[in-house]
């Protein structure tokens, strides 16, 4: 039989139920004192008892948010039945405390990261754990649960009693389940739960009704997923890495491989090309973490602890990107390289200081125009960096770029 994969899903809140560990906090201790006197053979005796007591309060944790997806891979019965099982889940997690926040706001979400994928590239990136990352993230979701018809199978018996055959049809559908740490991608806890149905019917009235008998079998199979789910809940299996926190890394851009000269200009108007070069840096440019944007550079940003994919993008340079570990107060410093458009627009950008003659006398006019021209480059997203790492005795010129 020819295998279909399908994908659905819906986001929900997860809030953990009462038999959840909850964290504990402790108010003051109170002690109180007991005193009991008693009198025996001309000596008084006196009993203290001390009582301590601690009031500890439970504190409920904070919601989970998790992403449900819901997959079939038993063949065309299960086509239909998608939405079904989404429905079923979701009332019978409710029971969890559960509240459907929308399923349209998650396929927005896949759709922006995929426009083009069809249900199977969808479910590799869920097997992906940088994709479920990245997914999660998109979902602001904690957690990722994706549930999958697995199987359906049937197995017909026919019995002949008394002239009359009768054919039993066990019907038998597993379904399976997997909980994905929105943060890791890691795999928290999995389960495959199995449920069946016993379809009596005569040999002459004989029909094949799989989907209607599919139906009933995943709404049973839902509550099994469910109870489950609240073991593993009970357990704390369902831990998420959300407690490392976020960390900050700053992030520095230069221009690789590219410098401009300094140039300087005396009391009279002087020009004075310096065989010193700066470094340019480029101003603006988008971060992503996992494919988000987060920020731009030169700057910082904020995420969480860990492996990440890092991706510097900027109009006129070619993308840069890293696979790195991030940890707090990390810094970057991204050298872009251009494209070949944005070459174009730096060799225009720059051809002011091409005409420049080392040695020449400019009129008073002239240095403003050339002023302006400086200031332009530097309004159009790059940054001259004079003061890193260069020192250069002024004297009594000025610098064109503002030092």
């Amino acid at each position: 039989m020819a295998m279909t994969n399908m994908l659905k899903l819906t986001l929900v809140v997860l809030a953990l139920g009462a038999s959840q560990a909850f964290a504990q906090s402790a108010a003051p201790a109170k002690t109180s004192v007991q005193t009991k006197t008693s009198e025996q053979d001309g000596r008084t005796t006196t009993e203290r008892t001390f009582t301590t007591t601690v009031t500890e309060v439970a504190e409920k944790p904070a919601g989970v948010t998790v992403a449900i997806f819901t997959a079939n891979r038993a063949g065309k019965a299960g086509d239909g039945e998608l939405g079904a099982l989404e429905d079923y889940i979701t009332g019978k997690v409710t029971e969890l405390d559960v509240h459907v926040i929308s399923g349209e706001t998650a396929l927005n979400a896949v759709a922006g990261m995929a426009p083009d994928a069809k249900a199977n590239a969808l479910d590799a990136q869920l097997a992906d754990s940088t994709s479920a990352v990245r997914l999660a993230q998109t979902l602001g979701a904690t957690h990722l649960l994706q549930v999958t018809i697995s199987g359906f199978d049937s197995n017909k018996k026919t019995i002949d009693a008394y002239g009359v055959k009768t054919v039993n049809d066990e019907r038998t559908a597993r379904v399976t389940y997997k909980i994905l740490d929105g943060n890791t991608g890691a795999s928290l806890a999995a389960d495959t739960v199995r449920v069946t149905k016993m379809v009596q019917q005569s040999s002459e009235g004989l029909s094949d009704e799989r989907s209607s008998v599919l139906n009933d079998l995943l709404a049973d199979a839902s509550g099994k997923v469910a109870a489950s789910l609240k073991r593993q809940l009970d357990r704390g299996r369902l831990t998420t890495s959300a407690a490392q926190g976020l960390v900050t890394v700053s992030l520095t851009t230069e221009l690789a491989d590219v410098y401009i000269p300094d140039v300087r200009l005396g009391a009279e108007n002087t020009v004075s090309i310096s065989d010193s070069k700066f470094k340019v840096s480029a101003l603006a440019a988008t971060v992503e973490v996992d494919g988000i944007a987060v920020g731009t550079a030169p700057g910082k940003i904020q995420a969480r602890a860990g492996l990440h994919k890092l991706r510097v993008v900027r109009e006129g340079f070619k993308p840069w990107e890293r696979t790195v570990n991030l940890s707090n107060g990390q810094s970057f410093n991204v050298p872009l390289e251009m494209s070949e458009a944005g070459y174009a627009r730096w060799k225009e950008a720059t051809a002011f200081i091409n005409d420049l003659k080392n040695g020449a006398k400019l009129t008073d006019g002239q240095v403003k125009v050339l002023e302006g021209q400086a200031k332009m480059f530097e309004n159009s997203g790059f940054k001259v960096n004079t003061k890193e790492g260069i020192t250069i005795n002024a004297g009594p010129t000025r610098s064109l770029f503002g030092w």
